[in-house]
């Protein structure tokens, strides 16, 4: 009579015996502590340039619709430690913002702070939320690396100055990050 393959034979049990031996010697998986947690509010500003060498924003779609709905720009704008822009160099702010609303002028703005100068050198936020044009924007930051490992809290941002050419915004940042971060593999 032929053996069925779903069968118990001395090998079989053997088999499952060396796999779970070397799952439970070898884990997969790991445990973190997250050390000291930190909170902090500091400000920075975005310097964005729609014209000239020096364009830091450009449109990729134009849907020519009331309130421009359906619109969409890229940027790559200077983060400075002042308003004025002889401040001192932080990084860039990087993103995207999508034109959401029919009804008014409202944007979706995924962005992250790249920091590659000052305190937080080597450092990023994430940072998504929605702005009505005219008001002042609260988002919330979702994630970070280098020095803000874990981070979540908000960003708020108020324009400064704007004309055809520049917009000046500044973002006061109020994030709790963990410092001293420690895996271990669990045993």
């Amino acid at each position: 009579m032929a053996s069925s393959p779903h069968s118990s034979s001395p090998f079989h049990h053997l088999l499952v015996f060396f796999l779970f031996a070397a799952a439970t010697a070898f884990p997969v998986t790991s445990e973190f502590e997250l050390g000291i947690q930190k909170r902090i509010h500091f400000r920075v500003y975005s310097h964005e340039t729609f014209i000239g060498p020096d364009i830091t924003t450009v449109t990729v779609v134009n849907m020519s619709l009331p309130y421009t709905f359906g619109d969409i720009e890229i940027y790559d704008t200077v983060l400075r430690a002042g308003p004025d822009e002889s401040s001192t160099f932080l990084g860039r702010v990087q993103g995207a913002s999508f034109h959401v609303s029919k009804q008014k002028e409202v944007l979706l703005l995924p962005l992250v702070l790249v920091f590659t100068a000052g305190e937080f050198v080597n450092s990023t936020l994430t940072v998504i939320g929605r702005q009505e044009v005219s008001e002042k924007s609260e988002r919330a930051i979702v994630g970070g690396s280098g020095v803000f490992q874990y981070a979540w809290g908000k960003l708020v941002g108020e324009k400064v100055t704007f004309s055809v050419a520049k917009l000046v915004v500044a973002y006061d940042v109020y994030v709790v990050y963990y410092n001293d971060l420690h895996l271990t593999a669990i045993a």
